[in-house]
This record gives C-alpha cells, structure tokens and sequence, in this order.
C-alpha cells in the first residue's frame, strides 16, 4: 500500500510533535499545558496537545499541510 499525500495533523501530538508542527518551543507548550492556558489532555504524567485547537486559538490562518 502507499502512503497517501494528503496526511492531515493528528488532532492530539506529544509535546516533541506539537513543537514540531506549531513551531513553538517544547518548553512554552508543557508549561502552557500545566498552567491551562494551552488546550490539552493528558495521559498519565503525558501531556497531549490538541494541536487544530491550539492553532485557532493562537489565530492561525490555516493549518499547516504536512510536516
């Protein structure tokens, strides 16, 4: 099977992922993520970003294709 090329974002990344794909530091993301203000659930002492809403709440335009 091949891979499609139209991947969407998972809705929920790790922190390394969301970084990546947000472009904002792991280190802004876990501490948004504890004091509330970045929306997230968690997992365990896991912390998993809910990156589409993030990207709306920061005011994106669109979200980013692939990364």
């Amino acid at each position: 099977m091949q891979a499609t090329a139209n991947k969407q974002i998972v809705p929920f990344q790790k922190i390394a992922e969301a970084s990546k794909t947000t472009g904002l530091s792991q280190y802004y993301l876990r501490r948004g993520c504890r004091d509330g203000s970045i929306p997230h659930t968690k997992s365990g002492q896991t912390f998993f970003v809910n990156v589409p809403a993030l990207l709306r709440q920061l005011g994106a335009e669109s979200e980013p294709e692939n990364v």
